[in-house]
């Protein structure tokens, strides 16, 4: 797999673009399988709410980063559950914060993936604020999108929770990519409370 590249998933259509996990990722993640419905009440995305970052560098543990500033980064002045969140800073350029969770799985598997995010004074000039999910196809290397959400509403707004179900569209997967994005002019956005949960099929 390449290194992922920032992409911004605004549409559940599916889409393939090359990528490949960053060196000692793959050792830092644990390997998790889809066990029917005993998987569904585990939240499969670690460091979810941001509150570790064992070498202070501002990147939560487990998580990685796309043309991330000094400015981007875990803050324990905000939240919405426990002491911290990761705020990123409108300044014109597209950034995101990632997540790759090694878990294996077949296309039409289903996901929700939950998100809280808090916004201020933003101008997004023709950005947005958004999550979405891929899906890595071990037999071609391509992530394929399986979909996204996003916001483009200027100004500020309060904690919200969105909840985005997502179905897997490689044909076979072994890693699933959990992607928080932002590009706006101006303004701030905090991001807390990540989870990706699977969801048992019918019976």
């Amino acid at each position: 797999m390449s290194a992922p590249k920032f992409i911004t998933p605004l549409k559940q259509t599916p889409q393939a673009g090359r990528a490949l996990l960053p060196a000692g990722l793959l050792a830092a993640l644990a390997l998790a399988i889809l066990v029917g419905s005993a998987l569904a009440a585990t939240n499969l995305v670690a460091n979810g709410s941001f509150e570790k970052d064992t070498n202070g560098d501002g990147i939560p543990n487990k998580w990685a980063g796309i043309s991330l500033t000094a400015a981007d980064k875990r803050v324990c002045n905000q939240s919405y559950a426990g002491a911290c969140s990761f705020k990123m800073v409108g300044d014109g350029n597209s950034k995101a914060l990632y997540q790759i969770i090694l878990i294996s799985g077949v296309s039409g598997d289903q996901f929700n993936l939950v998100v809280w995010t808090k916004g201020k004074d933003i101008d997004y000039g023709g950005g947005n604020i958004g999550w979405g999910m891929y899906f890595h196809n071990p037999e071609d290397g391509l992530w394929y999108l399986g979909g996204g959400l996003g916001n483009s509403d200027d100004g500020s707004s309060p904690w919200t929770l969105s909840s985005l179900y997502v179905s897997a569209t490689a044909p076979t997967f072994d890693a699933i990519k959990v992607q928080l994005f932002f590009k706006a002019d101006s303004g701030k956005a905090w991001f807390d409370k990540a989870k990706l949960l699977a969801v048992p099929p019918p019976g």
